[in-house]
């Protein structure tokens, strides 16, 4: 059953809507009462209005509630760290006690520190005894000119033994005092 070209149905023309009549092309002005109309062609649903003023809602109540509840976390993070660094910190204290509980450790600490001997050894404390290397240049180099300096010794040493000849004499310790 073929139809005929003139029984088909041909699509009616296409309406323009109300809110396409009244739409403005660009850079052309309305007049208030054009304005007007078209402000009233806008119409809301009531469901559309109410999910609106949820959400307004809902942004008014949670937002100061997720405000805090950021700056709680960042303050929990905070405190581990603290945390953290308290335990390193106990970690290494409770180490050292107990190497101070090892005999060996106090008297390495002793001899080192307060420069403690065994009975019948003999202590060599030995001043600079660092590499020459680790020194570096510290030196400065001989030089072939005189440099005068602005003291004069002869008269320093002059006055040092003016003044150890002139102060006063130290009184004796009482007799019978501790020595």
């Amino acid at each position: 059953m073929a139809r005929s070209p003139k029984t088909a149905r041909q699509p009616a023309p296409r309406r323009r809507s109300r809110r396409a009549e009244s739409t403005p092309h660009a850079g052309v002005r309305l007049t208030q009462s054009e304005r007007s109309r078209w402000l009233t062609g806008i119409r809301f649903q009531g469901f559309s209005v109410l999910m609106a003023a949820v959400i307004v809602v809902g942004v008014i109540v949670i937002a100061p509630n997720l405000k805090a509840f950021v700056e709680q976390r960042q303050q929990i993070a905070a405190l581990h760290d603290a945390i953290a660094d308290d335990q390193a910190e106990i970690d290494t204290l409770q180490a050292e006690r107990e190497r101070w509980n090892d005999s060996t450790y106090v008297m390495t600490q002793a001899r080192d520190r307060l420069y403690y001997v065994n009975p019948g050894e003999i202590s060599f404390i030995v001043i600079n005894d660092l590499d020459p290397a680790v020194l570096g240049d510290a030196e400065k180099p001989v030089s072939d000119t005189l440099e005068t300096t602005a003291a004069d010794w002869g008269e320093s040493l002059l006055a040092s033994i003016v003044s150890a000849g002139l102060t006063p004499t130290v009184p004796a310790p009482p007799a019978g005092g501790s020595r």
